[in-house]
């Protein structure tokens, strides 16, 4: 059992433990939260219950399921609009998309997840649209890869566990492998994912640094595997890397040499 700070408030640590156990799915039965959340019911219901006279929660009915409010959503719109990075980016993900003419995403990482914090959409009807606060898996995303390969080794670790605990049909060959990716992505400063998140969507992503050289976001683009062709995926490996690094050095980033990667988005592998 991990040794609680001496500042740790025991009641709000449990609360955000219950709210981020109820973003895995709308609907929650008081029994079955208990349960996840290995609470006692009593703790649990005045936690609900309070959430709920704040407007994050709701019930459906007494004695009802309970659910999320978009309250958090709208704090979420709240914070990325806030976010330096996000208004300083913007312009830069427009050109990109202008020149491309495929869905960019800039995306943060949360947990074991990537976090779509802005996107700008391409103008073709056949595309990959994502709502803003939207998240996809970290294993085995393009900007996932990208995220983790230039993480310390600890932090590396403590998320591929975490990853590892959720889905247990990861095997240590699958982990083995990732790492030996990662070594690639982290020499070359790219990363793709061939349909592994989304069937029929391949992505390439790249990363952005901060002025202190660590990574803050992931740039990327996601495209239907139909229309990538050999031209096409190498104006898109050039555009991205050269947007990712031009909103580095606005971020204060100290250049960094990449080596140039020999793969493709129509590659298999």
């Amino acid at each position: 059992m991990a040794e609680q700070k001496y500042y740790t408030i025991s009641s709000l640590a449990k609360t955000f433990s219950v709210i981020e156990l109820m973003t895995h799915k709308s609907l929650w039965d008081l029994r079955e939260l208990a349960k996840v959340s290995a609470l006692p019911k009593g703790t649990l219901q005045r936690i609900l219950l309070t959430l709920e006279e704040l407007g994050y929660v709701r019930q459906e009915h007494r004695g009802g399921a309970y659910a999320l409010t978009l309250k958090f959503f709208q704090l979420g719109r709240r914070i990325v609009g806030n976010n330096n990075l996000v208004e300083l980016a913007r312009p830069h993900c427009r050109e990109l998309v202008g020149i491309v003419n495929e869905t960019v995403n800039l995306c943060m990482a949360s947990g074991s997840d990537m976090v779509v914090v802005d996107q700008q959409m391409s103008r073709h009807h056949l595309r990959l649209d994502s709502i803003i606060g939207s998240s996809f898996p970290i294993y085995p995303s393009a900007s996932g890869k990208i995220w983790l390969a230039f993480q310390n080794e600890q932090d590396v670790m403590r998320v591929l566990g975490q990853i590892c605990q959720e889905n247990p049909k990861i095997s240590a060959e699958d982990i083995t492998s990732f790492m030996e990716e990662l070594a690639d992505v982290r020499n070359e400063g790219i990363a793709f994912d061939y349909e592994e998140i989304f069937e029929g969507v391949r992505c390439v992503a790249s990363p952005i640094f901060d002025y202190s050289g660590s990574i803050v976001a992931t740039l990327g683009c996601s495209v239907p595997t139909v229309r990538i062709t050999k031209e096409l995926s190498s104006l898109l490996i050039n555009e991205v890397c050269d947007k990712a690094k031009l909103i580095s050095s606005l971020l204060g980033a100290q250049a960094r040499k990449f080596q140039k990667t020999h793969k493709t988005m129509i590659d298999i592998s």
